[in-house]
């Protein structure tokens, strides 16, 4: 395994906390779920033997600082946020990589900022809007059901029911793999 080394980048309105580690190719891991950069440590350790692997906390999220109080930031603040990233890094494309709400970062990064972007891979990005009206409505339900979980039985019980609307098992996995832990500051 090859050594993490993490930094800070200062961007309008916060601290940028960042891990890169391994050497070949950048790839940045645009994280789903809570945005941690520990969240891909699994997938970055298998492609150190071959990617310089980047992964940082979204803004506002684990170790990555906001300069004033909490306020939901826009998609387009994100994709700036790695945009900025990318170009303190290096001046050449990167191949990234966006699981859920990474997805979407990286698709914005991409429209905007397209000269950085090597090669996309957009893992389900949630965008129901682009889907027929029965299905975003079965989707927009199955949210909002989601959510009222999250409420009333916790983070786990959101997760499992989430997992079951997208067809997916919870505890359908290899036994060696290890699932990140979510970080306290997206539990708030």
């Amino acid at each position: 395994m090859s050594l993490t080394k993490s930094d800070r980048l200062r961007v309008p309105g916060a601290n940028l906390y960042y891990q890169v580690r391994g050497s070949g190719p950048l790839l940045l891991i645009l994280q789903g779920g809570d945005g941690d950069a520990g969240g891909s440590d699994s997938l970055a350790n298998h492609l150190v033997d071959h990617y310089t692997v980047v992964t940082y906390d979204r803004r506002g999220l684990s170790r990555s600082t906001l300069d004033e109080p909490f306020e939901p930031p826009r998609l387009e603040t994100h994709s700036d946020d790695a945009h900025r990233l990318l170009a303190a890094l290096t001046a050449e494309p990167v191949f990234v990589f966006g699981a859920s709400i990474g997805a979407l970062i990286g698709l914005d990064l991409v429209a905007r900022h397209p000269e950085q972007v090597r090669t996309l891979v957009a893992h389900e990005p949630p965008a129901p809007e682009l889907l027929p009206d029965a299905e975003r409505a079965h989707i927009v339900r199955a949210q909002e059901e989601m959510e009222e979980t999250y409420r009333r039985e916790g983070l786990a019980a959101a997760m499992k029911k989430g997992m079951a609307t997208s067809g997916l098992n919870f505890d359908d996995r290899e036994p060696e793999v290890v699932l990140p832990q979510p970080s306290l500051s997206f539990i708030r």
